[in-house]
């Protein structure tokens, strides 16, 4: 993991990395940049022409001697100043032809344009965090998979115009009897009796409205963000946090994971990974997800509520899955102890 910003020359374009991961099949890159606005309607869109121009202008090599093809993988824009759109994008950078996988070997990567100076970026090793594994939120798979299918506030199932409101409490009450009769979900479970299912109110709207607010902020000015590449302790499936971010109260981690089972209607599924967090002084936070995912494997932000004050230097963020869970130490960026 390399975590930036650092900026590239690249023709008369602000392009900046933001993030650089090694990867058992390249390296992927996250990369932003403010381009202009066209003057007349494209054939394609201004983000997509410039993943393009990306992927044919800019060349990537490493110590090791290897020279990288650019696959763009996900990318987008957005309205800037004036004649101007802030672009940002994914791109997996693959050895060329005939070259090797990625490997713990590789110390920096070169990026370069044609005729400009070529920026070099130190790879470092994986943070040495604390970590270790722990117990999950619930004590069974059931109690797990209940909770998070009763924590949605309304579901609606939309096919062109006409568009049906489901019934989320008739449907959870449905799910949990069937888990109670094949005795999946113990009869003694805390679902059942002093446990409330989160329902809809202000707070839930005041951590939506937040999240969009702040997460506006952040698309203007770059976070403090580290890498890390640290992988957790689980038995059953593959997590690592790749890397922190923050700016003001807004703290956010990119997470890693697989298997990573997405893209399909509540009630069929929940999220594979749920993560939560608490503070050095002792306060917890939720898990907020944010963009990203993917099938069978992905990375995901999730942002933390409520917000972490800028006081606070150090969380411990738990990742679980529906069997276990494990947990990682990790210092805030840009809140020096």
């Amino acid at each position: 993991m390399a975590a930036g910003p650092v900026p590239i020359a690249f023709g008369g374009t602000d392009l900046v990395l933001t993030l650089a991961t090694l990867t058992p099949g390249g390296v992927k890159l996250g990369l932003r940049a403010v381009i202009p606005e066209p003057g007349q309607p494209l054939r394609e869109l201004p983000g997509q022409r410039f993943a393009t121009e990306v992927r044919s202008g800019l060349s990537v090599t490493d110590d090791l001697g290897r020279a990288y093809r650019l696959r763009p993988v996900t990318w987008g824009d957005a309205p800037g100043e004036p004649g101007r759109r802030r672009w940002r994008g994914e791109v997996l950078a693959e050895p060329q032809p005939g070259g090797t996988a990625t490997g713990g070997a590789v110390r920096w990567l070169e990026f370069a344009a044609a005729e400009s100076q070529p920026v070099r970026v130190d790879m470092p090793a994986p943070v040495a965090a604390e970590r270790g594994p722990t117990r999950p939120a619930w004590p069974t798979p059931a109690e797990a998979y209940l909770a998070e299918l009763a924590s949605a506030r309304s579901v609606t199932i939309a096919t062109g115009e006409d568009s049906v409101e489901l019934d989320v409490a008739q449907i959870v009450a449905t799910v949990a009897d069937a888990l109670l009769w094949t005795g999946a979900l113990p009869p003694d479970s805390a679902l059942l009796s002093d446990w409330e299912a989160p329902t809809p109110g202000w707070r839930e709207e005041l951590a939506g409205l937040w999240g969009r607010q702040a997460h506006l902020r952040a698309r203007d000015n770059e976070p403090e963000r580290a890498g890390l590449a640290v992988t957790l302790p689980l038995r059953l499936a593959t997590a690592v946090i790749e890397n922190i971010a923050a700016q003001g109260d807004l703290v956010s981690i990119q997470l890693y994971g697989h298997p990573w089972v997405s893209g399909e209607y509540w009630p069929m599924i929940v999220p594979s990974f749920q993560v939560r967090a608490t503070d050095d002084a002792g306060e917890e936070h939720r898990g907020t997800p944010g963009d990203g995912g993917g099938r069978p494997e992905g990375s995901r932000e999730f942002w933390f509520w409520p917000p972490v004050p800028p006081s606070v230097k150090r969380i411990r963020v738990t990742v679980s899955t529906l069997w276990e869970a494990a947990w990682a130490e990790l210092d805030i960026p840009g809140r020096p102890g």
